[in-house]
């Protein structure tokens, strides 16, 4: 990742907290399944509020039509949200996106990976020596002026399980937590991700 996106996340660590590494999330590909990845908007986080600059309304409105024709936006109602340990079964089998209630660890951290902003955002996930901690950098020249910075949601290392490679030649990771849930992000910086997670399970291994 470049060193002024780390640098601008980094700004919102307390103080004493190490940072190990940084990388850029995103939303994962749609395919209208019930165990899809996205998260009704009313679940998603209102980040960076005031950060809007001349034009981004117009990018907003191109990355919708975007959005749209790739099957990336959110459709709420469309994705399933459950607890119920038969479902899990079905989904660790066929190899699904999302398992979960949206108040379980993988629906809050579903939920911070796909803020809503009226601003362009870069969503960057950092590991310290503590935390998995979420910060939104304002995706702007960074030539010409400084991004606005929010921090986001963090949690203990240890409530992360285990992380998966979903499938050959994606970058789609699912990410394992402690309560039996799980959800998977694009994470565009594939290789920073594998050394901050060399345990990371393969596609061709099984979700736990």
């Amino acid at each position: 990742m470049q060193p002024d996106l780390i640098t601008s996340a980094s700004s919102t660590l307390p103080m004493g907290e190490q940072l190990i590494g940084a990388f850029e999330v995103c939303r994962a590909m749609s395919d209208l399944r019930e165990d899809d990845a996205d998260v009704p908007p009313d679940r998603r986080p209102k980040v960076l509020a005031g950060s809007a600059l001349p034009g981004d309304k117009r990018r907003g409105f191109f990355s919708f039509l975007f959005e749209s024709a790739t099957l990336t936006d959110p459709k709420p109602g469309s994705v399933k949200a459950t607890g119920d340990p038969a479902a899990r079964a079905k989904r660790q089998k066929k190899n699904g996106r999302f398992f979960g209630t949206w108040d379980s660890l993988a629906g809050q951290w579903l939920a911070a990976g796909q803020p809503q902003s009226d601003t362009g955002v870069i969503t960057v996930l950092m590991l310290t020596d503590c935390r998995l901690r979420f910060a939104y950098i304002q995706n702007v020249h960074r030539s010409q002026t400084a991004p606005d910075v929010e921090a986001g949601v963090c949690f203990p290392r240890a409530a992360l399980a285990w992380t998966r490679r979903r499938s050959s030649g994606q970058k789609e990771f699912q990410f394992g937590f402690t309560d039996g849930s799980w959800g998977t992000l694009l994470i565009p910086q594939e290789k920073e991700f594998l050394t901050l997670f060399p345990g990371t399970f393969t596609h061709k291994e099984r979700i736990p």
